[in-house]
C-alpha cells in the first residue's frame, strides 16, 4: 500500500492526551483515526451518511476491525490518515486504512473496518442506495472489488 492507493488524504499532529508514557501512539486511537479517515471520506464525497440513515430508517454497524502496526507514530508528528472502499457489497462495504509519518511512502499503520448497512426495524441487512454506489464507483474507480 502507498499513499496514492488512496483518494482520501487527511493531516493531523499526534496530540499529547493520545499517548502513552513513552510518547507513542496509543494502541486504541489507531481506530479512532481510522474513524477520522472514514468521516473525511464520506465529507468529500459531498454524502451526509446519518441524514441519510435516518431518512431512510438505515443504519451502519462495524462487523470487523483490524489494525497492523508496522511503526511507532510519536506524540507531535504529523501524519497523513488515509482511507478508500476496497469492497462493495450488496450491503456491506470494506473500508482500507493506512496511517504516513510526514513525507514517507511506506504506512505505519494499515487496517481495515468492514460495514453492514442495515434497516433500523428489522436489523437486517439492506442495499446501499444507489446514489452512494455511483459516488463510491466513481471515486474508487476500477479498483473497486464488487
Amino acid at each position: 500500500m502507498k499513499r496514492e492507493d488512496f483518494p482520501l488524504r487527511h493531516r493531523l499532529r499526534v496530540r499529547f492526551v493520545e499517548v502513552d508514557r513513552q510518547g507513542i501512539l496509543h494502541n486504541s486511537h489507531y481506530l479512532v483515526y481510522f474513524g477520522i479517515a472514514l468521516n473525511e471520506y464520506y465529507r468529500s464525497l459531498g454524502y451526509d451518511r446519518i441524514a441519510a440513515g435516518e431518512a431512510a430508517g438505515t443504519a451502519l454497524h462495524v462487523v470487523s476491525a483490524q489494525v497492523e502496526y508496522r511503526a511507532p507514530l510519536m506524540f507531535d508528528e504529523e501524519v497523513e490518515i488515509a482511507a478508500r472502499i476496497s469492497r462493495l457489497g450488496r450491503t456491506s462495504l470494506t473500508f482500507a486504512y493506512a496511517i504516513f509519518k510526514d513525507g514517507r511512502d511506506d504506512p505505519a499503520a494499515t487496517g481495515q473496518q468492514v460495514w453492514v448497512h442495515t434497516d433500523k426495524a428489522t436489523h437486517k441487512g439492506t442495499p446501499w442506495p444507489e446514489d452512494l454506489v455511483a459516488l463510491i464507483a466513481a471515486r474508487e474507480g476500477e479498483g473497486l472489488e464488487r
